[in-house]
């Protein structure tokens, strides 16, 4: 029952990383820009509240946002013009009938002429004149220096290769040198993605006829290494040099020089699975038990096959690269924590909103099936074709008798024809064996070593006799207790 309108001061809270959630209030007023500076914030629901005006333009800023709900109040005028508003579902606009845009179900806006006097077009053009005259001395002075900056750098890599690559792979000969001239020393255009630790670039080399990611690593405002950043690149040098597996990021190499940090990765074509599952119809059911199926394998070489045991931390759809194939590849090793026996496995809050095993956020004691429970809400995500948290909310509920007549070809992703023959039996156990990963007691949660080895045999896929179309969520929660 908040009402008046929304404080310009949440602007300030620059730190919120997960959720700013206003929804179903009395809020009058216009969308503060301010809002525009939460550059970390992931999800932004501000529906069914009474605010008017437009949603600020300057909200395409929003760079980590993935989740936006505007539904159900009086704005106007046209959506912004970034990818996560002009791809969201009609229904997150639902509401507001002077919304126009690209978006699904929008009208498109209507361009208003003005007629404008022979004085003001012969003014609008010599300021235009002007204009491009500044521009083009504008490029010139900067390509002079960019040809200045990359010339430095080819010289300085002649005199001083070693500190150029420093433990790059045996089958990739290339210095840090080669990677600064192929991009431009790191110009904005060959930028492919941006999150809470780094920007990652993608350079080509066409002589070694390989193609890279290059995380760098975010700075303080003193342009010193932050003791965050520091942290996050030891620990992924530390952990993604020991581990080798195909379904697991390759780090070639990393580099620290001039005040910066930069890690080396093969690049994955596809790009994040977030992207794909939610902005594409390329994934049929086959290639998402596949999905699944790496990536509990993935899981289960960190946790069983690795000495000491390595632990994940964020396991989340954004940091789940596909590569040729629809190949997983888990990435962003930054937060993932060796369990050394000797050490103390209490540590502070690492994780992803939505994918975080509840007793991390509650006790933050890091163990394994901290990212079982992750790997279980990736699973359903992927399954469902969007997040399982109503889900997983009515399942762990005591009152909620939702889930008792729930069906599961209800919960599948209704993008897609229902699986059939003996898919929809492999499809039924992944289901069961993700739910049984979400449970809340940790220790009632199966391993990873068990995940992957039931995905890979199948071998009670063939127990469940009963059809897709009516079995119920609740029994294949209580079948795969069952099972173990």
């Amino acid at each position: 029952m908040l009402s008046s309108k929304i404080p310009l001061e949440l602007g300030n809270l620059v730190s919120i990383r997960y959720v700013l959630d206003l929804s179903n209030n009395l809020l009058i007023g216009e969308i503060p820009t301010s809002l525009s500076k939460l550059t970390m914030l992931e999800i932004l629901n501000i529906s069914h509240n009474h605010l008017s005006g437009s949603i600020p333009q300057s909200f395409s800023n929003l760079i980590s946002i993935r989740y936006i709900d505007f539904s159900y109040n009086n704005l106007t005028g046209p959506i912004p013009t970034g990818a996560i508003f002009q791809n969201a579902s009609k229904s997150f606009y639902d509401g507001n009938l002077g919304l126009c845009g690209k978006a699904t179900g929008l009208n498109p806006c209507k361009r208003q002429r003005n007629r404008i006097s022979n004085g003001l077009i012969l003014v609008i053009s010599l300021v235009c004149g002007l204009i491009l005259f500044v521009t083009v001395l504008v490029i010139t002075l900067i390509l002079c220096h960019k040809f200045k900056v990359l010339d430095k750098h080819k010289k300085d890599s002649k005199k001083n290769d070693t500190h150029q690559s420093l433990i790059w792979e045996k089958e990739a000969k290339f210095t840090f040198g080669e990677i600064v001239e192929a991009t431009e020393d790191f110009d904005d255009k060959y930028c492919i993605g941006k999150g809470g630790f780094g920007t990652v670039y993608k350079a080509i080399l066409r002589a070694h006829e390989l193609v890279l990611a290059v995380k760098r690593l975010h700075m303080s405002d003193s342009s010193d290494i932050s003791e965050v950043s520091r942290i996050s690149f030891e620990n992924e040098i530390r952990t993604l040099t020991e581990v080798r597996h195909r379904n697991i990021v390759k780090l070639y190499g990393f580099c620290s020089r001039n005040n910066g940090l930069y890690l080396v990765y093969k690049y994955a074509n596809k790009g994040s699975l977030a992207k794909v599952l939610y902005e594409s119809s390329d994934l049929d059911w086959d290639s998402r038990v596949k999905i699944v199926q790496g990536l509990a394998h993935a899981i289960s070489y960190l946790h069983h096959d690795c000495s000491p045991p390595i632990v994940h931390r964020d396991v989340s759809l954004n940091n789940v690269l596909l590569g040729s194939d629809f190949v997983p590849i888990l990435s962003d090793f930054g937060t993932a924590r060796l369990l050394t026996p000797d050490l103390s496995i209490w540590t502070n809050i690492a994780g992803s909103y939505g994918y975080m095993a509840p007793e991390l956020a509650l006790t933050m004691c890091v163990t394994e099936k901290c990212d079982v429970y992750s790997f279980g809400v990736v699973a359903l995500e992927i399954m469902m074709g969007k997040h399982p948290g109503e889900l997983l909310e009515s399942l762990s509920s005591t009152r909620s008798t939702d889930v008792e007549n729930m069906l599961l070809k209800d919960v599948l992703d209704q993008r897609l024809l229902l699986p059939t023959g003996r898919l929809s039996a492999v499809v039924v156990l992944m289901v069961s064996l993700a739910l049984s990963c979400t449970r809340i007691r940790p220790d009632s949660r199966p391993t990873m070593h068990f995940v992957a080895q039931e995905l890979s045999t199948r071998s009670r896929a063939s127990m469940i006799s009963e059809p897709l179309r009516t079995i119920t969520i609740e029994k294949l929660a209580v079948l795969q207790y069952q099972q173990q």
